[in-house]
């Protein structure tokens, strides 16, 4: 049954419905981000160069270590002068790679399905 509210008390009423709300808008965007984070995972996986398979299986999540981010890379490294170099650098700035902007590109045409994943998310809950 729902609360009678004193006229008087309705800004604090929705206030307080709103707070509760977005609790729970919260949550679910940080279920959303990580729905997000495995279609971006994908993405990567699919338009990486595939020479022997090692660098396209490397993408990885780095977990939920801060709250409403995600942060997605790639361990394959390779070595180099004073020591491993993340593959990924030199495939995405090096001038002589031909795979050079991949990355960036594969994240901004993943924008819309990431939206789509987080939108989702909240869209179960509420």
């Amino acid at each position: 049954m729902a609360k009678k509210v004193d006229v008087n008390n309705l800004q604090v009423a929705i206030g307080d419905i709103l707070r509760d709300y977005g609790d729970v808008v919260y949550k679910a965007t940080e279920e959303g981000l990580t729905a997000a984070e495995k279609v971006l995972i994908n993405n990567l996986k699919a338009n990486s160069p595939k020479d022997k398979g090692k660098y396209a299986k490397s993408w990885k999540g780095k977990g939920k270590k801060y709250k409403l981010h995600r942060y997605v890379g790639n361990t394959k490294t390779v070595p180099g002068k004073s020591g491993e170099i993340p593959l990924s650098n030199i495939l995405e700035y090096a001038t002589k790679s031909p795979h050079q902007g991949l990355i960036k590109r594969t994240y901004e045409s993943s924008i819309n399905q990431m939206a789509a994943a987080v939108v989702a998310e909240i869209k179960k809950e509420a």
